[in-house]
């Protein structure tokens, strides 16, 4: 995460905390999913779920079902 905040400052993509809001809310989402299900033995998923879809709307996360 701290990488990829140190390449949007490289970027010069904007600083403002309303577009960092929302460039982060994805990554910082799969991360959490990524760490839930890396404890899981067995993922209770349902296989035929749809992904999440994301935009740049409204902060507070990325999914929108």
């Amino acid at each position: 995460m701290e990488l990829l905040l140190e390449t949007a400052d490289e970027l010069q993509l904007p600083d403002d905390p309303e577009f960092r809001s929302a460039f982060m809310a994805y990554p910082e989402w799969g991360t959490r999913i990524a760490v839930l299900n890396s404890n899981l033995d067995n993922v209770d998923e349902d296989p035929n779920m749809p992904m999440p879809k994301w935009d740049w709307g409204v902060p507070g996360g990325p999914y929108m079902g």
